[in-house]
């Protein structure tokens, strides 16, 4: 039903004297039930779908590699080269066509984003199942992208048809549809929390929890702005169907598939020492940095991404590209949880992070999985870059923990106070934070992907705001950089004439 007719029944309503309390319990109780039943119906309906797309995920690994991907199996080894060539040039080719006829039509578009859908754009049904498939199939064939869009896309669409079919008003339906999307990311990773912030994320920023109370000046202190703003905010009346749904959706495919953890790491202490500190700082700072640059190329391959013909050509370039590349360096297939896991492991031994050559194997790992993740967006594919940014950013933490371990900084302080897991983890947070430009969801996903303790949540948070200081500061001197610049270059064509 309408949030203005129940508005003007409660008015009508209260009218009666003596019952008015009476029907102000009542309409907020019907309120309550509406609020549970929306969350909870959409959390079962988010988490179906998330299930079912997993199952398709599952099912398409194991007609490329014949077998599945699991905490203890993440990566395909010992498999002739057919296995790793083949799938991923198909893939590529099916999505190459399929994406050229659901693209072809601009005017209203097939492939509707998840912001254009919060904003109100609807989703259709059928393109969208469609490009949620292709996102799920080439994943699992092994192309290098993440698969957290494809259920988020559909959660975005499955509550645009929840708040068609219930009439609600375009705020709710806003609400839900964020909430929804926050909610596929925590059914895909159990990430109940970092599905939450994501959703808030999707809300206008100018609707903060009271933060722009000075932008919006009225007669009063700004403490009490503060307060209208917050009674006011979207995102405010967004966290409790957020929170509900991504809780709903997560127990949802957990009780369904009785996933294990994400990945598969080894029992590690973490102390808080002025050491592991330090190493927070400066790992936060590398990968602030590399995951400006990568956030820099997945933005220009995303605007300036192949369509029509070209991509029809040079998507399965792609796959065949990675596949061949697959064959000496199968921990680049997939999402990234391989190459996430290599790390992870390698770091859970301290003399294996220490080997040169194993860290050069690490480094060369991530750059080519940051490259080829470029690749395949700008080459027209869709899908996201979470786990690509986590496994990169894993490798750059135990990289940096072997030079701390085998250089002169040995000498001045005990690299022993320091687990090198714990600093993989670090890195993976960190770079995510860099790369995505949203640090408490870069912090609250991977600390629930690792179940990090209370000691390495605060090193995490620190870390990842060293990285996005970084890079915001790195940002803000490449711009004044190229303005200046183009104003020099202005005034000297401006001179010439």
């Amino acid at each position: 039903m309408d949030d203005s007719s129940a508005k003007t029944k409660h008015e009508s309503c209260c009218r009666f004297g003596k019952f008015g309390k009476s029907c102000k319990l009542f309409s907020f109780a019907i309120l309550v039930a509406r609020f549970v039943t929306s969350s909870v119906a959409l959390g079962v309906l988010v988490g179906l779908g998330a299930t079912v797309l997993t199952l398709i995920f599952y099912a398409v690994q194991y007609l490329a590699f014949g077998s599945i991907e699991s905490a203890k199996n993440t990566v395909f080894l010992g498999l002739p080269w057919y296995r790793y060539v083949l799938p991923g040039t198909i893939a590529m080719t099916i999505a190459a066509i399929s994406w050229y006829f659901l693209r072809k039509k601009e005017n209203p578009p097939r492939i509707v984003t998840i912001p254009q859908a919060v904003s109100g754009s609807r989703m259709p049904i059928f393109s969208t199942i469609a490009h949620v498939l292709l996102q799920i199939g080439i994943v699992g064939s092994g192309i290098s992208i993440g698969r957290e869009v494809a259920p988020r896309e559909l959660a975005a669409m499955l509550a645009q048809r929840y708040s068609s079919i219930f009439n609600v008003s375009a705020k709710t339906q806003r609400i839900l549809v964020a909430s929804a999307a926050g909610a596929g990311l925590a059914a895909v990773y159990h990430a109940p929390l970092a599905g939450t912030v994501l959703s808030l994320g999707l809300l206008s920023k100018t609707q903060g929890f009271g933060f722009y109370a000075w932008l919006n000046r009225e007669n009063g202190s700004v403490i009490v702005n503060a307060l209208k703003n917050i009674a006011r905010s979207e995102r405010l009346h967004c966290l409790p169907f957020a929170l509900v749904m991504n809780y709903v959706a997560a127990f949802v495919v957990e009780f369904l598939l009785h996933h294990s953890r994400y990945y598969n790491i080894s029992q590690f202490s973490c102390v808080i020492s002025w050491q592991i500190c330090v190493f927070a700082v400066v790992v936060g700072a590398v990968c602030g940095l590399v995951g400006y640059v990568f956030r820099l190329g997945i933005i220009w391959c995303r605007t300036h991404a192949l369509r029509g013909i070209q991509m029809l050509c040079f998507m399965p370039v792609a796959g065949l590209v990675i596949g061949v590349s697959a064959c000496w360096f199968p921990h680049i297939l997939g999402n990234g949880r391989s190459l996430s896991q290599l790390a992870f492991s390698v770091a859970s031994f301290p003399y294996l992070a220490e080997n040169s050559h194993i860290v050069t194997i690490l480094l060369l790992l991530a750059v080519i999985k940051m490259l080829m993740t470029v690749l395949v967006l700008r080459y027209g594919a869709s899908g996201g870059v979470l786990q690509p940014s986590i496994s990169t950013g894993a490798c750059f933490g135990v990289i940096l923990y072997s030079i701390f371990s085998t250089s002169g900084f040995l000498q001045v302080f005990d690299i022993s106070q320091v687990s090198a897991i714990s600093v993989s983890i670090i890195g993976a947070a960190s770079l995510l934070a860099s790369s995505r430009k949203a640090p408490i969801m870069a912090w609250l996903l991977v600390a629930e992907l690792v179940n990090a303790p209370f000691a390495l949540l605060c090193l995490m948070l620190l870390a990842v705001i060293v990285s996005n200081c970084v890079s915001n500061c790195v940002s803000s001197c490449v711009s004044n950089f190229v303005e200046r610049f183009t104003l020099h270059s202005c005034s000297a064509v401006t001179r010439t004439r």
